[in-house]
């Protein structure tokens, strides 16, 4: 009589399962920290628990380069900024004609190729999300917690502007006059559709207050179209 032999037991050993669980959830936690974080962030303070989440898997995110924080691509983009710098002849002679010399950053037409456009991209919206204000409104001052987190992005802000106004002079061989944030809008499916707007009219086009007590206004020296377009007529 010939012995079977047992089949073996197609399984993985609980000690195997674990450690695959625990490295799942690891990668998971890695992958979600920075979104998470990203998401919970507001001009005052960001949410405890997803900063604590962001410190503890910062050395294992950065090891793989995933702490971007893209936050998924949300499907409804935002507004997207600029900076116009405008700036002055070296001689300090200013024309009547020209109060000032203007660009803007980005600029399509000046920035070629595609991946010089994409760094000056970045550089405006890094430079308005490190934005902190110059003046606080008085019930802020009250806060001591809110005026020590200001007190610290007020200074890289500053430190930011400063460096930047010192590489713009170098490569221009200008003065700066003036840096101002840019906020371009996206129109509204009614404002398209019913009132023909395009996505470079000026009217989605504001500069930000470099305080809080000032709103938006309305820039009188972009170089935007002056012609808008014609409502559709039904």
């Amino acid at each position: 009589m010939i012995e079977q032999k047992r089949p073996q037991s197609n399984y993985c050993p609980a000690w195997a399962q674990i450690g695959l669980l625990t490295a799942f959830l690891v990668h998971f936690l890695g992958v979600l920290s920075e979104p998470l974080r990203f998401f919970s962030r507001s001009e005052v303070r960001t949410g405890p628990e997803f900063a604590w989440l962001g410190e503890t898997m910062k050395p294992y995110s950065q090891w793989l380069y995933i702490n971007h924080g893209y936050f998924f691509f949300a499907p409804n983009p935002g507004p997207g900024h600029l900076i116009q710098c405008s700036f002055a002849p070296p001689d300090g002679v200013v024309p009547t004609e020209e109060p000032s010399r203007k660009q803007m950053l980005p600029d399509r037409n000046e920035h070629w190729p595609r991946l010089l456009y994409h760094r000056y991209l970045m550089l405006s919206e890094f430079y308005t999300n490190r934005f902190a204000p110059r003046q606080v409104t008085e019930e802020l001052k009250k806060d001591t917690e809110f005026m020590e987190r200001w007190s610290l992005d007020k200074e890289l802000y500053d430190q930011i502007q400063k460096s930047m106004v010192a590489s713009l002079n170098h490569s221009r061989g200008e003065d700066l006059i003036e840096l101002r944030r840019i906020e371009r809008s996206l129109p509204d499916s009614q404002q398209v559709l019913r009132e023909g707007w395009t996505l470079n009219d000026p009217r989605l086009t504001s500069v930000l207050s470099e305080t809080m007590v000032e709103g938006k206004i309305v820039p009188p020296i972009l170089e935007l179209p002056t012609k808008t377009s014609e409502p559709i007529k039904k």
